[in-house]
């Protein structure tokens, strides 16, 4: 059986919202304003399809943070676009912590880059999704 997502039936700008992350060094973090259930999608990933020229050059300034691979191999990158989702912390991350990631980046019923809720999430509360280890072995200093 095939999972469908719920989608909030409203601007991602009514409900999100960017504010300090409760992650130490993490600057900005992505908030919900409403309570978000399990399997809603959250919020789609928008950016830039890179070239490889770009993503060279991009890589060696260190502006790649915000880079997500699509599923035909090509870079998509979020960072001078308006996006909530690309907010959204690691908790699993450089840092040990009790907090635990409570959402996941996926593709939804529309083939979008997303944030899906893996459990309920309460207003108020701060969005986390695991990065992956490859994003994490690339941004670790050794």
């Amino acid at each position: 059986m095939l999972e469908t997502n719920t989608i909030i039936d409203a601007d991602e700008a009514d409900y999100l919202y960017v504010s300090l992350s409760q992650l130490p060094n993490a600057g900005n973090g992505l908030f919900t304003a409403i309570d978000i259930y399990k399997d809603e999608v959250i919020s789609i990933f928008k950016g830039r399809i890179l070239t490889e020229s770009q993503i060279k050059h991009r890589v060696e300034e260190r502006k790649d943070n915000y880079f997500i691979s699509l599923l035909d191999g090509t870079i998509m990158d979020s960072m001078s676009v308006d996006c909530f989702a690309k907010y959204a912390n690691d908790v699993k991350g450089t840092l040990t912590t009790k907090l635990n990631n409570n959402s996941k980046i996926t593709i939804n019923d529309n083939n979008d880059i997303c944030l899906i809720a893996t459990r309920k999430i309460k207003s108020g509360e701060e969005l986390f999704c695991s990065y992956g280890t490859r994003y994490w072995k690339k941004h670790t200093p050794a």
